[in-house]
């Protein structure tokens, strides 16, 4: 199944789908049907696979799970643009049965404005996902950022907000979030047409949980993607100022202020490029 999971900034999107995941990767009946499902592979013949995941959750962000009296685990790492079925222009992931898939800020990868370019090695993938018992989430802001085709395939689930206990001394307890869960697109469209006001298209969710997902990812984890481009340079920093009302201060004024549309800020799109 796919599910997206959308809410505004700050609201816990990403805290529930850190949560989600966590559940997977602690799921003893999906792990053991995943391991022995490779470890079939490799007496069919394929002698190359040698790794068996000690968890079935994949993801593109970092994440380390937790569990009483368990082993930290953490996810395969991947990159959500090599999801999909062999082909000849990009290299896909190998991707396994009962393997749970996590996608933060999926509109990067499914970017509905994109959709004349959505391959169909990609696409046919996601059409047939749960035939390989995948389980995939996606995160996102806005639903409708996120490919039709993958829409019409999926249940939503909006995350309203989430509340943390802690005891006396300041020790966390636990985490619940209230979600509404809506079974298909057609029903998440009258959902939106009506203001999020129709209570006939969702089913509320109330859900605890005992770990603390703060202490499970690093909501900054994308930071370095902020500093590429900038390894080898100074801060471009210049403070404000309000020039006097003279010809000269005026000209110096619009010199030094750059406030102008950049050239080649808005490129035409070029057909999608082959290869890896």
């Amino acid at each position: 199944m796919i599910y997206i999971v959308f809410a505004p900034p700050k609201t816990g999107k990403t805290l529930y789908l850190v949560l989600k995941a966590n559940e997977y990767a602690f799921d003893i009946e999906r792990n053991i049907a995943m391991k022995n499902d490779l470890i079939k592979l490799q007496k069919m013949g394929f002698e190359k696979i040698k790794t068996i995941p000690d968890c079935c959750v994949s993801s593109n962000f970092d994440m380390t799970f937790k569990k009483f009296r368990h082993n930290d685990r953490k996810p395969r790492r991947i990159n959500p643009y090599r999801l999909g079925f062999s082909n000849k222009f990009v290299k896909t992931h190998f991707n396994f049965a009962y393997e749970s898939i996590f996608i933060t800020e999926a509109q990067k990868y499914l970017n509905s404005r994109m959709s004349l370019y959505f391959p169909d090695w990609q696409s046919r993938w996601y059409e047939a996902h749960e035939h390989d018992f995948l389980t995939i989430f996606l995160d996102t802001q806005r639903p409708m950022l996120i490919d039709s085709n993958i829409r019409e395939l999926s249940k939503f689930i909006e995350v309203i907000g989430f509340k943390r206990t802690y005891n006396n001394l300041g020790k966390f307890l636990k985490i619940e979030i209230e979600t509404r869960v809506i079974d298909n697109d057609g029903l998440f469209k009258i959902y939106i047409d009506s203001g999020k006001k129709d209570k006939n298209c969702y089913t509320t969710i109330k859900e605890t949980f005992f770990v603390d997902p703060f202490n499970m990812y690093d909501c900054r984890s994308c930071k370095p993607k902020f500093l590429e481009g900038h390894f080898d340079e100074d801060i471009d920093y210049k403070k404000s100022f309000v020039p006097e009302e003279t010809f000269d201060a005026y000209v110096k004024y619009l010199t030094e202020n750059d406030d102008e549309l950049p050239k080649k800020f808005y490129v035409k799109r070029s057909k999608v490029n082959e290869g890896t």
